[in-house]
Parts: C-alpha cells; structure tokens; sequence
C-alpha cells in the first residue's frame, strides 16, 4: 500500500512540474549551415537580422575567442577536394591555368587550387569536411568536366 501511495505521489509531482515549464515555441529557428563555419558568432548577433541577443562575458572570452580563430588558419585536418584535372601533357600548364580561371569565375565561394607535382599539373577544387558535401558539387562539375573525381586530401581548420 505504501508503494502505491509513493507512486501516485510521484507522478502527481512530475505532472505539475511537467504544467510548469515553459513551453514558448522558439521563432526563426534556422539551421547553421557550411557558409558560416570560421564566421564569429559575435559578428553575427551585431548584425541586421531582425533579432538581438545580448551576451554577458568579460573581454578575456572574447579575446581567447578571437586568438582561437586567428591560430585556425596554420592547422590543418582530413577531408575532401574534387581533383578537376590532372595531366603531364606539353600543354598542361596552360590547360591547368584556364580550367582554374573558369573555375573561379563559376564557382566563387569555393576554393580553387592549382598544383605542381613532377610531372603532373593539377587542379582540385574545394575543401569538404565529408565526401557527401563535395558529391554534390561533384555533380555539377561532372557535366563540363568528365574526369573529375573526388580525392582525400587535407583541408583548412574549421573553427567550430
């Protein structure tokens, strides 16, 4: 009899609790998608989007913050390129030189790469963090280019 009581108990205590919270629904959620990865979430929150918050911190978060971006560029990690071109022929360099010129015209926000490994002139494009990122680019680049493909290589820091 004791259990039954200290069960009806509990749940008459979770009910009440469960009618106390705060149920607001959160407006203009969006998801964080790949174009704001390096972005400071402090350029953001200053900037017009129709909302505000306000962050209470010292100077010294913000400042280890900044220090932790700024260091992101020398590190490196594992992750994806689409190699576009790759070839030892007498024309090579030339033919590397204009596919990375219309590459860059096309594809602004991605990052263009032409290299030089005896005796192969190459050009990749990208930097994925997941193989199924760089598919679907891939996709697009496949139909001018035929031998495209995607290779692991290493890739820039994301600060988080």
């Amino acid at each position: 009899m004791k259990k039954i009581f200290l069960l009806a108990v509990f749940v008459v205590a979770v009910s009440i609790n469960m009618g106390a919270q705060d149920t607001t629904a959160v407006k203009n959620l969006s998801l964080v998608d790949s174009s704001l990865v390096n972005t400071s979430v402090f350029s953001l929150l200053s900037s017009e989007g129709g909302g505000s918050a306000v962050i209470d911190q010292t100077d010294q978060v913000r400042q280890a913050f900044d220090r932790y971006n700024s260091s992101a560029s020398s590190r490196k990690s594992y992750g994806y390129k689409i190699m576009v071109y790759s070839s030892n022929g007498k024309e090579a360099r030339g033919v590397s030189s204009g596919i990375a010129g219309s590459l860059k015209n096309t594809y602004p926000h991605l990052n263009v790469y032409r290299s030089y490994k005896a005796p192969f002139f190459m050009v990749h494009v990208g930097d994925f963090r997941t193989k199924s990122d760089a598919m679907k680019i891939l996709h697009d680049i496949s139909s001018s280019h035929k031998q495209a493909k995607i290779v692991r290589s290493t890739i820039g820091w994301y600060a988080f």
